[in-house]
């Protein structure tokens, strides 16, 4: 059933690339209009239907296939790292115009075979890059992502992990692309979490499912981020 889960998203993603090549479907718009739902199940956007993002999951994929070596930023520099997009975003929102951080639309205008810019280059050099490490423009650059984040730290629906029967194996953490200390959390609030659910679909003890948020706690000898 696991193992459907990310079946599923990648049919998902692979619809949501076909509308925006043939059909010229409006990424942004559908990502605005998704807004309020992420009050309930926080960004799945990102992680079920934003093309760049599927790509570079795909990227992820061959990268793993050809056995390339696989880069992973340590947690006590991600920590900080991950606030790159964040303070994009802030620039963003008060008027400084940063033409390579309109990631989505700089990749449909490389689909559509739009007049090439040099952000529309950089945006191929991050798709080359997601054969080493997983979806480094959405960790560090991507502002769409940053807004919805800041939204989804307010989600209802998330991932959730069973302290009791959990083996720390760490496993959850290690399958996350947007490097998340999910072994740490009961449930994950972390304003990254695409709702990719690979974390649930590695855990081999399937202690890790997606649902309800529970009640406001910590893991025992361990903060809830």
């Amino acid at each position: 059933m696991r193992k459907k889960v990310q079946l599923l998203r990648f049919l998902v993603q692979a619809a949501f690339l076909a509308a925006m090549a043939f059909i010229g479907f409006n990424t942004k718009l559908a990502a605005d209009a998704l807004l309020p739902a992420i009050l309930l199940f926080g960004v799945f956007f990102c992680g079920w239907m934003c093309p760049l993002g599927a790509v570079q999951d795909w990227m992820a994929r061959l990268g793993r296939w050809l056995k390339l070596p696989r880069l992973r930023v340590p947690y006590r520099v991600q920590r900080w790292l991950q606030l790159s997009r964040y303070a994009f975003f802030m620039l963003l929102s008060v008027g400084v115009v940063i033409e390579l951080l309109k990631g989505p639309y700089n990749f449909s205008k490389l689909v559509h075979g739009d007049i090439w810019t040099l952000a529309s280059g950089i945006i191929l050099l991050f798709l080359l890059l997601g054969l080493f490490i997983d979806r480094p423009f959405c960790n560090y650059f991507c502002t769409g992502g940053a807004r919805q984040g800041l939204f989804s730290v307010l989600r209802i629906f998330g991932i959730r992990r069973s302290e009791e029967n959990c083996g720390h194996c760490g496993m959850c953490s290690k399958k996350c692309p947007m490097n998340i200390r999910v072994e740490e959390t009961e449930f994950v609030r972390h304003p990254n979490c695409i709702g990719c659910m690979s974390c649930v679909s590695a855990c081999p003890k399937k202690c890790i499912s997606y649902g309800l948020m529970p009640g406001a706690k910590q893991v025992r000898g361990r903060k809830t981020p």
